[in-house]
């Protein structure tokens, strides 16, 4: 099995924590535009996908104060930082292979 490369899955994590976070800035600021809003809703409702199991309003609208939000908003991110970080290993390893 290969090393752990926190680099790499830090990068992963931080693109996605910016993505996320100019996708929800854009959907509270161009609230006006109901297609803008359309898109951002469905795409909210794709990023916040693992979490939301628990409950259908987590990680983004829950009723609570900014601090439990940031820690269900990370939680969310590691979960899918983590997913794409090994789905991102095993497609390398694949392709490798059938080399």
């Amino acid at each position: 099995m290969k090393k752990f490369k926190s680099k790499s899955f830090v990068i992963v994590f931080l693109i996605l924590l910016v993505i996320q976070f100019l996708i929800v800035f854009m959907d509270a600021k161009l609230n006006t535009s109901s297609s803008v809003n359309e898109i951002t809703d469905k795409v909210i409702l794709i990023f916040s996908f693992p979490i939301n199991l628990i409950n259908e309003n987590l990680p983004f609208y829950v009723r609570e104060s900014i601090f439990i939000r940031a820690i269900y908003w990370l939680m969310n991110l590691f979960i899918q930082s983590s997913v794409l970080y090994l789905g991102w290993l095993t497609l390398k390893r694949v392709l490798k292979k059938m080399k």
